[in-house]
């Protein structure tokens, strides 16, 4: 995919993006390719796999959200600011957290934040699971893409989520194996599951569970990773 292939496939599938995203993103490739000469942060380092393996496919999981309700979007995992950073260019009114527990990559998303001078973006280096009282339903969506399996990320995402957020989890297509004892995993943090099915433009198969949270997330979650791990 190169990058008009990309601009076409946002502006078809996504609504109301920002007028200048595609200038913001062509300056995020080439930071992330020069970047990556001397950090390994991707190996995706061909132009056309940036644009479509690493940008167009970390933000079409998220193709039918309504971006003009979201007004903040936790971002666990975000590597190298996939998908977080995307969306932001896309919705730059968003208030964006990112969590990330690799320091080298932490310093990577504070210069890349600085070089498309993006605002409201906080960046955590922390793990996901050691969660402040103060940063329980804070949070519109929260998601997490390739980061772990998906009843260990939802446990730790949930908390982060407000009442009536989202909380979203890309899997591919071996998420089977991932979803035993998730019926029981829903009721105790209180979340309806939804999930969309699809087939991206580079033909790639996308699994998004979609949960909503109802109610209020009991302390005790997320648990010790320990504790989570054990389970999973």
């Amino acid at each position: 995919m190169n990058k008009q292939q990309l601009i076409q496939e946002v502006n078809k599938e996504f609504n109301n993006v920002d007028l200048k995203w595609s200038e913001q993103i062509e300056v995020y490739r080439s930071f992330l390719t020069g970047y990556n000469q001397k950090v390994n942060l991707t190996r995706l380092d061909d132009e056309s796999k940036i644009y479509g393996l690493y940008f167009y496919e970390s933000i079409i999981p998220y193709k039918n959200i309504d971006f003009s309700k979201i007004k903040s979007i936790l971002d666990i995992g975000s590597g190298s600011g996939i998908p977080g950073v995307v969306l932001k260019i896309l919705f730059p009114h968003i208030q964006l957290g990112i969590i990330e527990s690799n320091n080298k990559k932490v310093t990577f998303l504070k210069e890349l934040i600085n070089k498309l001078n993006l605002k409201n973006v906080d960046i955590y280096l922390k793990r996901a699971e050691d969660i402040k009282q103060d940063e329980y339903e804070s949070y519109d969506l929260v998601t997490s893409r390739a980061v772990g399996k998906l009843k260990p990320m939802l446990e730790v995402s949930t908390p982060y989520a407000k009442i009536g957020g989202l909380i979203i989890i890309p899997k591919s297509q071996n998420y089977q194996q991932e979803t035993n004892g998730l019926y029981h995993l829903n009721r105790s943090l209180d979340v309806q599951q939804s999930m969309n099915q699809f087939v991206s433009k580079n033909g790639i198969q996308h699994n998004v569970f979609v949960f909503k949270k109802l109610h209020k997330t009991n302390r005790m979650y997320p648990r010790a990773w320990s504790k989570i791990a054990k389970e999973n």
